[in-house]
């Protein structure tokens, strides 16, 4: 086991910081100006002494101008092989790059079939499974495709069309969840074309709502907040109404402009912040009880775990800790939301030095969504953090990190 200086780390976001701003000719002084983020910080992260956080690791790709996987490591192609998720990704490459023409070999089965599968797959997300999704969209699309082409315009022809772009959906929650981010980027543009020709007015807010993901992991807050706000105006007239679909749309645009502004990390950000939050518990007790219309999982409880996730972003991770120790999350609810609520709570507890409570958490993680937490960049910074913060690491951290691939 290396020693816990940090020097054998390294696979840490800070170690690929210092080899590239290394390659770029950059004082840490000089990306830390480029950056926005204090020398300090710069230094400690680089050094080992202090994890990453997303948005320091997103204001250092913005600086260095690459990727931000190529800060994180991602797509983690060892653990990948493990799993046998890396042959899921090309044939679904295929799927999507396909530009909507179904192969004439196919015979696709019956609708409710496809819409079942469907159902079951996205079933699959909400616990953070996604071996399933890999192996199963293809075919789907393919059929999809199939059948809209020898369907006539009309409204069952619409309804298809938003069946083709849950599985785009489907497909961008697999490759962004692994870390193929160009891929996950790709699937909601096919979902954004096939929903143009959907009946549902508010498809397109879901895709904003992943679109902001990309922009979140980048450093695009000031891109994300403008579509957000986009949508907030033109869902105001349909909230008036009573829409309880618009509603949840809108109660899910408030909580991804909360986690924009608590990264954007601005003057006016914590009250900003809070003003959304607030508006999201108002909108969640009116659509309480109702069925989840677009699977974003808009209801009190997520409101909740974005309090302690922005309070962590906003650099209280004390306050936040103790927000989200107070939680009581309902037996079955999503599980993949879950698992990053006790990923956020691992990062929050190891940063104000409640190591072996933020070692609980990473494997309540794990329990809950194991691939998702396994393939997370939190997951990673967190446990080396661990690591490093011990001379003799326990057998459950060494265990804990072999599992994620350290």
């Amino acid at each position: 086991m290396p020693d816990n200086s940090g020097r054998g780390y390294d696979t840490s976001i800070g170690r690929r910081i210092q080899a590239i701003r290394n390659q770029r000719g950059l004082t840490q002084h000089g990306l830390a100006q480029r950056a926005h983020i204090s020398y300090s910080t710069l230094t400690k992260v680089e050094s080992g002494h202090k994890s990453a956080s997303p948005t320091v690791t997103a204001a250092c790709a913005r600086a260095l101008r690459v990727p931000v996987t190529d800060l994180t490591g991602q797509p983690y192609f060892d653990a990948l092989k493990k799993d046998q998720l890396e042959e899921l990704v090309q044939p679904l490459r295929h799927a999507v790059a396909n530009p909507l023409l179904a192969s004439p070999e196919t015979a696709p089965r019956p609708l409710a079939e496809l819409r079942a599968d469907l159902d079951t797959l996205d079933e699959s997300r909400r616990r953070g499974e996604y071996m399933a999704i890999g192996a199963t969209v293809p075919a789907v699309v393919d059929e999809l495709l199939h059948v809209i082409d020898n369907m006539p315009t009309g409204i069952e022809q619409q309804r298809v069309y938003g069946l083709l772009a849950q599985a785009y959906r489907l497909a961008q929650n697999f490759s962004h969840k692994l870390g193929f981010l160009d891929l996950a980027l790709l699937s909601l543009d096919r979902m954004e074309q096939a929903a143009s020709h959907a009946e549902d007015p508010y498809l397109p807010v879901v895709i904003c709502h992943y679109r902001s993901n990309y922009f979140l992991h980048h450093g695009g807050y000031d891109v994300g907040l403008r579509e957000v706000s986009a949508w907030m105006q033109r869902l105001e007239e349909p909230v008036r109404r009573g829409d309880l679909r618009a509603t949840s749309a809108m109660g899910t645009m408030h909580l991804k402009a909360a986690v924009l502004h608590s990264r954007r990390r601005r003057p006016t950000s914590s009250t900003q912040v809070g003003a959304h939050i607030n508006e999201a518990r108002a909108l969640a007790r009116q659509v309480a009880g109702m069925p989840d219309p677009y699977g974003l999982i808009f209801d009190t409880h997520n409101v909740e775990v974005h309090v302690t996730s922005t309070g962590i972003d906003l650099g209280d991770p004390g306050t936040a800790a103790e927000h989200g120790a107070s939680l009581q999350l309902p037996t079955g609810w999503a599980m993949n939301r879950a698992g990053h609520h006790y990923m956020d709570m691992a990062r929050a507890l190891e940063r104000i030095g409640r190591r072996d409570d933020a070692l609980k958490n990473l494997v309540k993680a794990r329990a809950a969504a194991p691939a998702q937490t396994r393939y997370h960049p939190t997951t990673r910074e967190t446990t080396l953090a661990l690591l490093r913060g011990r001379s003799t690491p326990s057998q459950k951290l060494s265990e804990y990190a072999a599992w994620v691939g350290i």
